[in-house]
């Protein structure tokens, strides 16, 4: 267990170094030329992670589960970051639809973990679905024929933030508690795209903060489910 510890404590510093570097690129003049460069760093670090966690755990089954989805997760992440600095609509589709990847991905990992599946597994992405549609037309965020695969998105995204908070509750751990912690971080962060990427601001240091707030949920969210590997006890 302390060498467990020691290991999380040490890629977590080295981890949140890279990402307080990452906020501070964001600024309009760092931006053009380290922003993708240093998300990517950020990507590639808890794709390793991950590997590195589940060599001194010794739970390779269920880190092998999680790397497809880590790895759709950083090739969204430059696609996402190429859109950032070029604002290429394809960009931003390729960045969804892999992100959308990732998520089925999580939701199959989960279900090897636990196969229950309960009312709300179905009933969360649906009335998820319809607080978007709401909350699109209440903000007038025009998202054309992107609307569409939002939904989609959504329905996926809220269906995986079910299965991990379900996880959680019925499977009381450490394992168990953060990828609830995940699921939950994955959501607001992703919730957050929307007003990021959508949304017309009057006042550009209200985006600068939402820009800010769903890197930090999302960075966070990724590495919640690495460290569940260092504690995963797969039966």
């Amino acid at each position: 267990m302390r060498v467990r510890l020691i290991t999380q404590a040490v890629i977590i510093m080295i981890y949140m170094v890279e990402l307080a570097g990452l906020i501070f690129v964001t600024q309009p003049q760092y931006k053009k030329k380290y922003y993708v460069p240093v998300k990517m760093l950020c990507s590639l670090s808890f794709v390793g992670a991950a590997i590195i966690f589940g060599i001194v755990s010794g739970h390779v089954n269920y880190m092998a589960y999680l790397m497809a989805p880590l790895v759709v997760c950083a090739l969204g992440d430059l696609f996402m970051g190429m859109y950032q600095v070029g604002s290429r609509k394809r960009q931003l589709v390729l960045g969804i639809i892999f992100f959308l990847m990732a998520h089925v991905g999580l939701i199959y990992t989960l279900f090897q973990l636990d196969g229950r599946l309960g009312v709300v597994n179905f009933l969360l992405p649906v009335l998820m679905v319809i607080i978007f549609l709401i909350v699109k037309k209440k903000c007038h965020i025009h998202m054309g024929r992107l609307t569409y695969l939002a939904c989609v998105y959504c329905g996926f995204l809220s269906f995986m933030l079910a299965k991990a908070t379900s996880y959680m509750v019925f499977n009381f751990s450490l394992a168990g508690a953060w990828i609830g912690i995940a699921g939950i971080l994955f959501f607001a962060s992703d919730f957050s795209i929307i007003f990021l990427y959508f949304y017309k601001y009057k006042n550009k240091t209200n985006r600068q903060k939402v820009h800010t707030f769903n890197l930090l949920t999302y960075y966070m969210a990724v590495m919640a489910f690495d460290i569940s590997i260092l504690y995963m006890v797969m039966v």
